[in-house]
């Protein structure tokens, strides 16, 4: 029997269930390995990307582990010149077109040519969390961006243009709408319950069991209630946490970890399928908040996007998320 669930967080709706689903791999599309030589990614092709805003050496050893590069083609320009209207922290106005300000950036994860997150080391992983955090408090001490959004997308139906593991980062003059919601949505829980609304959700998650697929010392993943896509992973810390730039040394050393092992255990649940995750962390120019709690939420890409999700913004998930994280627990 199909259910509605709604997520507290997004307010958002999902269809769960019904006689939809088929055997989740059958929608995960073969990958194609692309060649070493045309990657401008790679160890020695440096000069095929624009020059790097950042360099992370590898350890004393010569080379390097992490690079920042600007998007060769973004989708915001960093030129205030070209939006003299922009302002420092000022909200995007949505009645009138205005000049698409902002930063568009390329993390490149890896020296190596390899696909997923999954396949860095432990501590390739961690220098790619260190630099999420480096980024935002940089960006964030520039004083000109409200937000910046770090995002993923890996293989070609997750958006991927290039299959070298890599993740981006835009920094905007205003808030997503869709980090606005979760944001209103905790205040108002904060201020109906004092609590705060994510970390008691993580709390029901670990009472309850059925939707854990994985926890350490300070950190939980589990598929949400309501779940968008077969097999979403939300990556949490337990106790409350608004700015991801916060996070110590320590702790993103434990949430490389767990992010590799969690996107291990879908990759071999499902084949190696293209996925997306993205971070939510509060706005710059909000004092640190009661209320929000940064997190991270993976979507792998196993069925599409159709009419009714572009109609009416409700996804349908076929599959139960209590089956998906039963399944991520025993691969």
């Amino acid at each position: 029997m199909p259910e509605y669930r709604q997520d507290p967080l997004s307010r958002r709706w999902v269809i769960i269930g019904g006689d939809r689903a088929g055997r989740p791999n059958e929608f995960v599309e073969a990958t194609v390995r692309q060649s070493t030589l045309l990657c401008p990614f790679c160890v020695g092709n440096e000069t095929e990307t624009p020059e790097a805003v950042a360099t992370y050496p590898a350890n004393g050893k010569g080379g390097w582990t992490v690079r920042v590069v600007p998007n060769k083609y973004p989708a915001v320009t960093p030129d205030a010149s070209a939006c003299p209207t922009c302002q420092p922290l000022s909200p995007v106005v949505v009645s009138a077109a205005v000049p698409g300000f902002g930063r568009h950036e390329v993390i490149i994860e890896s020296p190596r040519h390899v696909a997923s997150l999954s396949e860095l080391t432990s501590a390739e992983a961690e220098a790619v969390f260190t630099v999420y955090r480096e980024r935002l408090a940089q960006l964030k001490a520039e004083g000109r961006f409200r937000y910046v959004q770090i995002f993923k997308n890996v293989g070609s139906s997750a958006g991927a243009s290039l299959e070298h593991v890599h993740s981006q980062l835009v920094a905007l003059p205003g808030v997503p709408e869709v980090v606005q919601q979760e944001l209103t949505a905790s205040a108002e829980h904060f201020q109906q319950h004092k609590k705060s609304l994510l970390p008691e959700i993580i709390a029901n998650e670990l009472a309850a069991a059925s939707r854990i697929v994985g926890e350490t010392q300070n950190l939980v993943a589990f598929c949400p209630y309501a779940s968008r896509v077969a097999y979403e992973v939300w990556v949490a810390p337990r106790q409350h946490s608004p700015r991801f730039e916060d996070a110590k040394p320590g702790e993103l050393g434990e949430l490389a970890r767990i992010m590799r092992d969690v996107i291990g255990r879908i990759e071999r649940a499902v084949g190696q399928s293209a996925y997306n995750y993205f971070l939510h962390t509060q706005p710059f120019d909000m004092p640190a908040a009661d209320h929000y709690h940064w997190h991270i939420e993976i979507l792998p890409r196993l069925t599409k996007l159709a009419g009714f999700e572009w109609g009416t913004g409700c996804f349908i998930n076929p599959f139960l998320p209590e089956a998906c994280a039963e399944h991520l627990r025993t691969v």
